[in-house]
């Protein structure tokens, strides 16, 4: 009698672990066929080609993607050609095509992620599933016949522990290796999708520590030890600390010398910084104030500030105080602000340029710093604040596009200076798994 009740009772906790929460449908009422997705690739490649073997035990989440508009063919196509796969794809009728054992296959869609996820795309792009009900209806089923297969939790709270299920956007602020920082996945759509399967799902500002360690982090500038909002404060800049006088020739200072104080920051003290290299900006924002009043208010500093005239203000008390900036480069960079909206902007402006060309060599003259902007991991050159994200990561605002300050107008800075500009796929190591933005064609 004993020993039944035992077995009853190590069944009941094997099904609570193996299964998800109660749905509104039965696993059998959603069930739909599942197709080989081998019919979907190139003649040239196979799954066994674009996979490894793993042990079905190693599965702990799903990652959810979508083609964003590319036909369930083009998108296994351009994948499988890029050397990425996933492993369940519906198009917009609801057919399900799929690997044959997808627990036992490790592919590539999302580093970081891949060796523990089984990936699931739909054919479309943002919320157009919610509008098709059996697409709906077969995508359900592969998340909730994957989920009972190998005990995911339906929740999407704990990306870093990689169990649950997710978005590959939500993927991508946490751990990058990404190629296009855009919605993948879309939240919307999950949030649908759990809320069906009765889980538990989390919006942004939940996510198990948000404002902690994620490639993409959530700005939180003024908070007190136990993260209630504060009022801003500072100990240094404008009518906080004495005005300074002005270190650098390519700066305005006053006829005494001194910066000019109301073109002066607020800031926090960081720290010093090493001086190896400098990191360009364009502000995005077409005023000088406005862009102070942005910084200040993000908790963000910058050294030096080019206004549209082509005069340049330091605003920290010292060059070599840290500026919060860019991610990997604040410790080691001079960071120089440009004012304007885009690239095309900064480029029409010879005047803005100029000044900003001197500022950079005088910078690298009186710091030995290169005229070059090959390897960002050395922290030694004259790089755009693109490079160092694709590097680094850190903005939330990062869209994995060259916007800041844009390589034309880092190749025509640092070609001016004599010195030696690299493009982005010169960059070195640019192929390789040290960078928080792959350079790849393409990325399910």
């Amino acid at each position: 009698m004993l020993r039944t009740i035992l077995i009853i009772f190590t069944a009941c906790i094997i099904s609570t672990c193996t299964s998800i929460p109660e749905t509104n449908f039965s696993i059998a009422e959603l069930a739909s066929p599942i197709h080989p997705l081998s019919q979907l690739l190139p003649k040239d490649k196979s799954i066994p080609s674009l996979s490894i073997l793993r042990k079905k035990t190693k599965v702990s989440g799903i990652l959810l993607h979508h083609t964003k508009g590319l036909s369930s063919e083009e998108y296994i196509t351009k994948s499988a050609n890029s050397g990425w796969l996933v492993h369940y794809i519906v198009d917009k009728k609801g057919k399900i095509y799929g690997v044959e054992d997808p627990g036992t296959s490790l592919i590539k869609a999302a580093p970081k992620m891949d060796a523990s996820m089984i990936h699931i795309s739909w054919e479309g792009d943002k919320e157009d599933i919610l509008k098709r009900p059996a697409q709906k209806k077969s995508v359900l089923y592969a998340i909730a016949k994957t989920s009972q297969e190998f005990g995911i939790p339906v929740t999407n709270f704990d990306v870093g522990g990689r169990s649950g299920i997710f978005t590959h956007s939500q993927a991508k602020k946490k751990f990058g290796g990404f190629l296009n920082g855009s919605d993948c996945g879309n939240e919307n759509v999950l949030k649908a999708l759990l809320e069906e399967l009765k889980g538990s799902y989390f919006s942004e500002m939940e996510w198990k520590d948000r404002y902690g360690e994620w490639v993409l982090r959530k700005e939180k500038p003024f908070v007190g030890q136990n993260g209630e909002v504060k009022d801003p404060s500072y100990d240094k800049g404008r009518s906080v600390t004495p005005t300074p006088k002005a270190e650098l020739d390519s700066i305005e200072k006053t006829a005494d010398g001194l910066l000019l104080e109301e073109k002066r920051l607020k800031y926090n003290y960081r720290g010093a910084i090493t001086a190896d290299c400098v990191v360009l900006h364009f502000t995005a924002i077409n005023d000088y104030d406005g862009t102070l009043r942005v910084l200040e208010k993000r908790n963000l500093a910058a050294t030096f500030l080019a206004d549209k005239d082509g005069k340049i203000y330091q605003l920290l008390d010292s060059p070599l105080h840290m500026a919060a900036a860019a991610t990997g480069t604040n410790r080691n960079c001079f960071q120089i602000e440009i004012v304007g909206k885009d690239t095309e902007m900064l480029l029409a402006n010879p005047a803005q340029t100029a000044a900003v060309s001197k500022l950079v060599y005088e910078l690298c003259q009186k710091y030995q710093i290169p005229l070059n902007n090959e390897r960002i991991e050395s922290l030694k050159g004259v790089f755009s604040h693109t490079q160092a994200k694709k590097k680094w990561g850190g903005s939330i605002f990062l869209d994995a596009q060259d916007f800041d300050p844009g390589e034309p107008y880092m190749k025509k800075v640092i070609e001016t200076l004599g010195g030696t500009y690299y493009s982005e796929k010169d960059w070195y190591d640019r192929h390789g798994e040290e960078w928080i933005l792959l350079f790849t064609d393409f990325q399910p």
